[in-house]
């Protein structure tokens, strides 16, 4: 099987993240992908240029992998930017990553090996540990293991990790693809669609990827990710389960406590409740 990796960069994008994160993909890896495609989501500064120039010149030199860089001339944000990559993908399994975390080096090789021995499972994602530039680790995120429990915990959460997961491109060249009407949450929108088509998901218990944390998280997120993430649940259970279900507490729940004063937010991340509610219910 071949593997493609597929990363989006912008403007904001600290340069020393971007070539750890390159670095994760390739140098570290125990089983190297055959192709990394890097879409520039518009112009982005020449420390990063550089970074991604050198970077090429050398993984195209070894003869083995191939990086293509997609130039767009706008920042469209991610949704478009991956959609943009998808038509440069070469590999049979897209691994997703973002620009600015690390994944971890066995992490390839394990996901390859179990989508080879589980040809029913179309997307596979894993669990995810999350740092600082302070702490190595302020936490670690499991996800449900089997379709089954993936379709029961939609309703609450995210079931997979979007930097984390590799998926089968024949999903998108079946139709997929990333709805760009949503600037953000896209991956819960696509999660909710894959599954409606007949695909199936799972999720490794090992750590396969280690999620940046920056600043304020929690001041970051706006209202309005929240109001995409109330839509995209809402319309996403009624195309699961109809109108008359009880799941629909779930996002309104969830879009609640989203508006809550960050400080409040914060402290609920911190003490651990959220957590215990959610991987609660993977059982």
């Amino acid at each position: 099987m071949t593997i493609s990796v597929l990363m989006s960069v912008y403007k904001s994008e600290k340069g020393a993240f971007l070539d750890r994160s390159l670095q994760s993909v390739w140098d570290d890896q125990t089983r190297k992908p055959e192709q990394i495609v890097l879409i520039e989501d518009g112009a982005i500064p020449e420390e990063l240029e550089l970074i991604i120039d050198s970077f090429q010149s050398r993984v195209n030199a070894s003869g083995v992998a191939k990086m293509v860089v997609v130039k767009l001339p706008v920042n469209g944000g991610l949704t478009k930017a991956l959609n943009a990559g998808i038509k440069h993908v070469m590999g049979e399994l897209i691994a997703r990553m973002d620009s600015d975390d690390i994944s971890a080096p066995q992490r390839f090789e394990l996901q390859e090996k179990f989508l080879r021995e589980n040809p029913e499972i179309d997307i596979l994602g894993g669990s995810m540990q999350e740092f600082d530039d302070e702490h190595e680790c302020l936490n670690v995120r499991h996800y449900p293991l089997t379709h089954e429990d993936a379709c029961k915990y939609i309703v609450k959460a995210c079931p997979l990790a979007h930097p984390a997961v590799m998926m089968r491109r024949r999903i998108f060249d079946e139709g997929l693809h990333y709805d760009e009407r949503y600037r953000m949450s896209q991956d819960i929108k696509l999660w909710y669609d894959a599954i409606l088509a007949g695909y199936r998901m799972a999720n490794l218990q090992e750590i396969v990827l280690f999620f940046r944390q920056q600043g304020d998280v929690f001041r970051r997120r706006s209202r309005v990710k929240a109001w995409n993430e109330f839509k995209i649940y809402m319309n996403g259970i009624y195309r699961m389960h109809g109108l008359f279900t009880l799941a629909y507490r779930y996002p309104i729940a969830r879009y609640v406590f989203r508006n809550l004063p960050p400080s409040l937010v914060k402290k609920i991340y911190e003490s651990g409740m959220r957590k215990k509610v959610l991987e609660g219910t993977r059982k």
